[in-house]
């Protein structure tokens, strides 16, 4: 679930936003709170032909609520995804592309509400454009004598392509990285920068490969990256990341009711998890990871491949271990000297027996 507070002038969408996630976002505004879903999407249509897609929203109060639907534009906000919005520039006419099947309607308690966005592209339509369509709610205002006024609002992202032959799909790696050298335990977290060199908005995706050997002839493990589709906006760098925490022990945030916890920075806690049905995977020493991450440049897939290494060195657990190891030796040392003293002391009480002849007579201890 994401909050999102209106304020005066340009509304931030602070999500990790350009996903083409279908999960329901909810917000609580001025008191109000809905719940949007998708997230954000992408459709597709030619130009001189249309693109339609269906938004969603739902009134979580107890009482029905107005609600009135407002189109901005947005772009990227730095490199982790996040989208500021802002009303269209006098000079943009594509906000008038846009029509909805009701700009405004009351959304009853519990019900989802639905809104068909179709966009009119015309003839001279070219590559993506960047619609934010905000549910806001239409609230009494008790303070004042003008009636009733707009506060907050939920908002989903859309992304229009305009398929045109001018499109030129690329990106780069600019940035592929462990955030250590040398762990004592895992997660260990991955970077991915990717910079769209084009000029229409991707979504690429791959895997990290985690292995021994850097050949990779053979796998530990495989980490997703961008899972959820995330668009790269044409111009812009984004970042994702992908976390291996395959391993015993293994660091874990902790959590109340569900809740991670925060220290006072605002930093995850985290506390070791010893699960013993993970016991045998104990990481140890040197390993690398390799990025495939591909894009679809119009034709075909291009793949972009980038490797990373990392030590992981759990010296706690070894320094146990070395540590258990000395007390064993030395148990078995001070047990073997133990018997061989006793063994010394048994022998010395036994006394050699006197041979006779066949008369009786001692033939002595050496038997001359």
């Amino acid at each position: 679930m994401k909050k999102y507070v209106a304020a005066l002038g340009s509304l931030f969408f602070c999500v990790a936003a350009l996903t083409m996630s279908a999960h329901t976002v909810s917000a609580d505004a001025g008191g109000i709170n809905l719940t949007t879903s998708p997230i954000v999407t992408s459709i597709t249509g030619k130009p001189g032909g249309s693109a339609t897609t269906t938004l969603h929203v739902q009134n979580n109060n107890a009482n029905p609520v107005t609600i009135n639907v407002v189109l901005e534009t947005f772009r990227a906000l730095g490199t982790n995804g996040a989208a500021r919005m802002m009303p269209f520039a006098k000079n943009d006419p594509s906000g008038s592309w846009v029509h909805f099947s009701q700009d405004s309607f009351v959304a009853q308690p519990g019900i989802w509400s639905s809104v068909t966005m179709t966009v009119n592209l015309p003839k001279n339509a070219s590559l993506g454009y960047y619609y934010a369509v905000i549910f806001k709610p239409q609230v009494a205002d008790a303070a004042s004598d003008l009636g009733s006024t707009i506060k907050g609002g939920d908002a989903i992202l859309v992304l229009v392509n305009a398929m045109t032959g001018n499109e030129h799909p690329q990106v780069s790696v600019t940035n592929f990285s462990a955030d250590k050298k040398l762990y004592e335990y895992l997660p260990a977290n991955f970077s991915v920068t990717v910079k769209n060199t084009g000029n229409i908005f991707l979504a690429p995706t791959g895997d990290v490969y985690i292995s021994k050997s850097s050949d990779f002839t053979h796998s530990i493990d495989t980490i997703p990256v961008n899972y959820a589709d995330g668009n790269v906006l044409a111009g812009t760098s984004r970042t994702f990341t992908a976390e291996w925490a395959d391993g015993f022990p293994v660091f874990k945030p902790k959590t109340v009711d569900g809740n991670k916890i925060t220290d006072k920075k605002g930093n995850v806690e985290q506390s070791l998890n010893w699960n013993l049905a993970s016991a045998g995977k104990l990481r140890f020493g040197k390993y690398y990871a390799k990025l495939v991450l591909a894009y679809n440049n119009g034709s075909r897939d291009v793949p972009i491949v980038a490797v990373v290494s990392f030590w992981v060195i759990p010296w706690k657990v070894l320094l146990v271990g070395v540590v258990a190891l000395i007390l064993i030796l030395i148990g078995l040392y001070a047990s073997g000297k133990k018997l061989a003293a006793r063994t010394i002391r048994l022998s010395k009480k036994v006394k050699p027996r006197k041979r006779t002849d066949d008369d009786g007579n001692s033939a002595g201890d050496t038997g001359a």
